[in-house]
């Protein structure tokens, strides 16, 4: 069985979320937007408590989490 960690929401976290879209927005196109738009879907999925790829245990040096 798969153990998995809770993440509250507060309205602080949900706060930082919305001015993050406001930058990506701002963004002109390019890797890194697109880059940041995938980081932003990851992160919006998360807080509505679907599960991570992985369950999230780990991170791999250098490799992004979003491609």
């Amino acid at each position: 069985m798969e153990e998995y960690l809770k993440i509250d929401v507060t309205p602080n976290l949900q706060k930082c979320l919305e001015d993050l879209k406001s930058a990506v927005e701002s963004m002109p196109d390019g890797d890194l937007k697109t880059r940041a738009e995938g980081a932003l879907d990851y992160l919006e999925s998360t807080f509505q408590g679907e599960p991570q790829p992985e369950a999230g245990m780990r991170c791999l040096p250098n490799k992004p989490i979003v491609i």
